[in-house]
């Protein structure tokens, strides 16, 4: 009976512990996403497998959703800031000057408001988030006057999300608000009736922020682009709303995202599969590069080709641009730099072993190359020279991403690794993938990455963390995944593209 008594009490501490344990690795699990396409092909079914555990992940945001208290060792911000924190069950009288006040011993802190200019306490709510401030909103006419201040919220854009709002629309086609504040006996809040326009960017901000949740908690609409004969091996942004496509059917798609429409068809450029492709920052140039090895130069935004640069011996896999130069990589396992301008061939760059499947470029003078040798190297278009070698890598890449000094490369490990590129340092390795990561990229401390193993992922750049997991969108294997603010578009061997809107209903929106 004792042996047995034991056994019990040891398998029900064990259960215990196994469930904790159960509990703790869920919360590291990435919010899993199924999209099932509908019969018309162009739309899709979402639904979110595993909610509860974004519930608790959400905590932790991509964007700063929260403006933190910073810490002050003025005596006036600790007597005024944890007023303005009032609890959810507790009522603000009409004014933070009424006499009626819930408090029934002194209040040393209204009196302190009361005396302070407007500008400060605008300077004040730099250290509130949004909910506290719209609270101090609702407490008298004064309050709802500073914070619903256009320049305000336009600074706080700025601050939380790095935005600059779009001018605003015509005020003519806003509605105007009547404001009645009423007057005091202390005479803080003077009689008077005034007509306000809606805050503009405050509307913008909290687009943002539905936005910003959006991304956490995986709510996106799915629609379906058709139109090519064969697989999609890139994409790129024309301009917010314009996307081209290249395909293995030879040929290049211009689409109007909003509508999913194809308004344009490209033929007879290029004598094989368009495998890559490139527009410049400003958004003057396209590159394609195909398996008929040439690269296609096109004007931007009437899409002419322009020039035709022939050197490479195999499919160009890589291109970009750097200063005056285009970059140019190849299944012969070279780079090549040209002149911008004429197309002329001014360099080869050797030293790998194996296909350059992708090229970055780095700044106005180095670009960095991932090969199907394993190895990333980092270059100097001026010289020729390899500056260095990260081979942090077991198995061949077929994608690398560089922004703001951090390089993140993706391959047949199915894992992506974060790098400095300055000291070639292996920083993360983020895991996750079950199949090789083809395309990888990055926006806004998110990156998104698209695999043989069919599934997109978003994951966090500053933890490491998967946040979402998109599965089932893509019936066989990915090649190409793009971002923007408010978009991920793949493509893949199924011949279609698939657009997730994270803003659908969201306007205004800065991006």
């Amino acid at each position: 009976m004792t042996y047995i008594s034991l056994s019990l009490i040891f398998s029900s501490a064990g259960y215990s512990q196994t469930r904790e344990e159960e509990e703790e690795r869920s919360k590291n699990l990435p919010l899993y996403i199924t999209i099932s396409p509908r019969k018309d092909g162009t739309t899709a079914k979402i639904k979110r497998i595993n909610p509860k555990r974004n519930n608790s992940s959400s905590k932790t945001t991509l964007l700063p959703l929260k403006r933190k208290l910073k810490a002050c060792s003025s005596s006036n911000f600790s007597a005024i800031l944890p007023k303005f924190h009032a609890p959810l069950n507790q009522r603000r009288p009409s004014s933070l000057y009424s006499s009626n006040s819930f408090n029934t011993q002194p209040d040393i802190t209204r009196s302190n408001l009361t005396t302070l200019p407007n500008e400060i306490i605008s300077n004040i709510l730099n250290y509130l988030d949004y909910i506290t401030i719209q609270k101090l909103s609702r407490t008298c006419g004064r309050m709802y006057l500073i914070c619903h201040d256009d320049v305000l919220w336009r600074r706080f854009l700025y601050t939380d999300f790095q935005s600059v709002p779009p001018p605003p629309p015509p005020p003519s086609e806003e509605k105007a608000l009547t404001l009645n504040i009423r007057k005091k006996s202390n005479g803080s809040c003077g009689g008077i009736s005034q007509q306000l326009t809606p805050s503009y960017n405050l509307k913008l901000y909290q687009n943002h922020l539905k936005l910003d949740q959006r991304w956490l908690t995986g709510k996106v609409n799915s629609r379906f682009l058709q139109g090519h004969e064969d697989s999609v091996y890139c994409l790129a942004w024309i301009s917010k709303d314009v996307l081209i496509s290249g395909s293995r059917d030879k040929t290049l798609k211009i689409w109007h995202v909003p509508t999913s429409k194809c308004v344009r068809t490209i033929e007879d450029e290029h004598d094989g599969s368009i495998l890559c492709m490139r527009v410049d920052e400003q958004q003057q140039l396209l590159m394609t590069g195909s398996s008929d090895a040439t690269c296609t130069v096109w004007s931007l935004p009437d899409v002419k080709p322009i020039l035709k640069l022939r050197g490479h011996g195999h499919n160009v896999l890589g291109v970009c641009i750097v200063g005056d130069r285009i970059v140019t990589s190849s299944r012969d396992h070279t780079l090549r730099v040209w002149d911008r301008f004429t197309g002329i061939e001014i360099r080869q760059m050797v030293g790998h072993t194996a296909s350059v499947n992708a090229i970055e470029p780095v700044n106005r003078s180095r670009v960095v190359s991932a090969s199907g040798d394993s190895n990333i190297k980092l270059w100097d278009i001026e010289t020729g020279e390899c500056i260095r070698t990260m081979d942090g890598h077991q198995l061949g890449l077929a994608c690398i991403k560089y922004i703001n000094g951090r390089l993140y490369s993706g391959g047949l490990e199915g894992k992506i690794k974060v790098w400095d590129i300055e000291t070639g340092e292996c920083l993360n390795t983020l895991v996750g993938h079950a199949g090789m990561i083809r395309s990888i990229d990055c926006l806004n401390g998110k990156i998104v990455s698209g695999s043989y193993d069919r599934t997109l992922r978003v994951w966090d750049t500053k933890t490491g963390a998967c946040i979402l997991s998109f599965q089932s969108g893509h019936s066989n294997w990915i090649f190409n995944v793009l971002m923007s603010g408010t978009r991920i578009v793949s493509s893949g061997q199924e011949k279609r593209i698939m657009i997730l809107d994270f803003s659908n209903g969201l306007t205004p929106l800065c991006n």
